[in-house]
């Protein structure tokens, strides 16, 4: 009987279920009601070029409040990302003793119509999900010049806890979030059929809370390098190369810095950045003496730094301010996040402003960012921060090189494997307010750069204001590990059986599903994903403590030819 069960929930976690979301009613008009009873706080009088000194001011996040009320409609953007992205899930299980339950991952799959197009994984910037990332979605798969630009098949999963994807449910596997959350990418590019692809990151590491843009992509290329064969990181979590570290790549970059030459894999404007960056601290220092008090605390530069993450260059990225607030305690820091949306919203906009000062994101597209946070509940997100820091410092301690790097790249035998295949993407800054210059040839001490590209300016928010230059990375990694490697090969999977159930119909309205013998009320749903009236909300009995915010719609299934 035990093993009767046991092959039943396998055979079940390996269905890949097209997904449809419908957030409960009952979750929107609680959302509604803490925006109507915000309290927001009194403020201190700062000039107009000050305001936001402190942090979000009231001028800026009062609009965003009122429009959410009167303007913004969760189902309009629901309908529209259910009619525009083909969106999955599926349940897949952690390499972890003893077995866990498995975690449902939540994915977009968006295929090329082009038939040489090249499987990649396309990881989004935490904390923002898969939804977030359609700006890049359209030059990727579909090039203007298909047959000289390389396109893509995107597989893109949002990661645990974040979205629509199922949170680790104890500390035992949170606890390598990083590491766990590699495997589930991997296991998710194998169950579609992808023994080989490519990986990318779509934010700056550096600035990324706890360096996880950087450090998923380089646990995923090196614990999986025998399927991920490249990945492409923007900005890096790497430092420059020391003498009691590194001594030959130290004596590389003194060399190539002497004579400013394009050699070692450093280039003239390496160093003209790293002039400029000089030239800005010595400023920031300067000017620093001069300001007393809180200002001293926040000088140049620092106020324009990521709240969210730290200088470039760090390994310990990631809790610079909010470290402050309790990070290394998430479930402190959560309470205040998972009652207000409006606090969220405020993170949200401190966060977008210290990424890209003078963004262009419309309040539609920054109450996106925040309600995609606020339904499935911030608290998450925070657990995986918290547990990734502690991830990051267990293998990237100063002064002890080489530990984490053994965790991480030995296989299991103990013999240590060839570095994993990398693209580099950097940006200059240009001398602005911002964290430091990063050398692509840093990253050479953890792998093999086969392609690096050095783009002006900020990172920003790379989604939305970089889309080229992330693409040109992508394609610059699968150009030179197509010259390498002959496995980077699309080989689409011959039939992808997907499981659905059949709606009943009753009068022309969905009444119901017939489910192993039962039957799920749908009383109160919307045949569009509009909005349900109160009468129909009574029959779902959702209890808002313990479920989860999102429920799928039940489509007619069937066997993709």
């Amino acid at each position: 009987m035990e093993n009767s069960i046991a092959s039943l929930h396998a055979a079940e976690s390996e269905e890949i279920k097209p997904y449809k979301i419908h957030v409960s009613s009952k979750y929107l008009d609680l959302t509604k009601k803490k925006l109507e009873l915000t309290r927001l706080p009194h403020e201190v009088f700062l000039p107009r070029e000050r305001e936001w000194e402190l942090g979000t001011p009231k001028s800026e996040i009062e609009p965003l409040i009122d429009f959410w009320l009167e303007h913004y409609t969760w189902r309009q953007r629901e309908t529209h990302l259910n009619t525009t992205l083909p969106q999955y899930r599926t349940a897949l299980s952690l390499p972890t003793y003893p077995p866990s339950p498995p975690l449902r991952i939540h994915f977009l799959h968006i295929k090329s119509p082009h038939t040489h197009a090249l499987p990649l994984l396309l990881l989004p910037t935490f904390p923002l999900t898969n939804l977030s990332l359609t700006p890049l979605f359209a030059p990727l798969t579909s090039p203007s010049s298909p047959t000289s630009t390389q396109p893509f098949t995107l597989i893109v999963p949002s990661l645990p806890g974040l979205g629509f994807s199922d949170a680790f449910a104890s500390s035992s596997t949170s606890s390598s979030s990083l590491e766990n959350t590699a495997a589930l990418c991997d296991a998710l590019m194998k169950r579609l059929g992808y023994s080989h692809y490519l990986a990318s990151a779509t934010g700056s590491g550096v600035e990324s809370p706890a360096g996880i843009d950087y450090h998923l992509l380089r646990i995923l290329g090196a614990k999986h390098r025998d399927s991920c064969l490249g990945i492409h990181v923007v900005e890096p979590c790497v430092r420059a190369p020391t003498l009691r570290e590194q001594p030959v790549a130290w004596m590389k970059f003194a060399v190539a810095r002497l004579f400013h030459g394009s050699m070692f894999g450093y280039e003239k404007a390496d160093f003209l950045a790293l002039k400029a960056e000089e030239a800005r601290l010595r400023q920031e220092k300067s000017e620093s003496k001069s300001k007393p008090g809180l200002s001293s605390a926040l000088s140049v530069g620092d106020e324009q730094r990521p709240l969210l993450g730290g200088r470039r260059g760090q390994s310990k990225a990631g809790h610079r301010a909010i470290g402050i607030l309790g990070l290394r305690e998430p479930n402190t820091f959560a309470y205040a996040l998972c009652d207000s949306p409006v606090g969220l919203l405020s993170l949200v906009l401190s966060a977008l402003r210290r990424r890209s000062l003078n963004h262009m994101l419309s309040h539609t597209e920054i109450i996106d960012v925040t309600q995609l946070a606020w339904l499935p509940g911030p608290e998450a997100g925070a657990r995986f921060w918290a547990a990734a820091l502690e991830e990051v410092e267990d293998f990237d301690k100063p002064g002890k090189r080489g530990e984490g790097e053994r965790r991480i790249e030995d296989n299991e035998g103990g013999k240590e494997k060839e570095k994993s295949r990398v693209a580099v993407t950097v940006f200059s800054s240009d001398g602005c307010d911002g964290p430091s210059y990063i050398c692509p040839a840093w990253a050479s001490s953890h792998h093999s750069i086969l392609f690096s590209q050095r783009a002006p300016g900020r990172p920003g928010i790379a989604v939305w204001e970089k889309v080229d230059v992330l693409v040109d990375g992508i394609r610059g990694l699968a150009r030179e590990v197509e010259r390498v490697d002959a496995r980077l090969k699309l080989k689409p999977l011959e039939e992808i059986v997907v499981f659905e159930e059949p709606i009943l119909e009753v009068d022309g309205e969905e009444s119901g599903r017939e489910r192993d013998g039962e039957s799920v009320d749908f009383s109160a749903w919307s045949g569009e994903g509009g909005s349900v009236g109160e009468g129909e909300e009574e029959g779902h009995g959702m209890q808002l403590e313990v479920e989860s915010p999102d429920t799928v719609v039940a489509i007619n299934m069937r066997r993709e030819e």
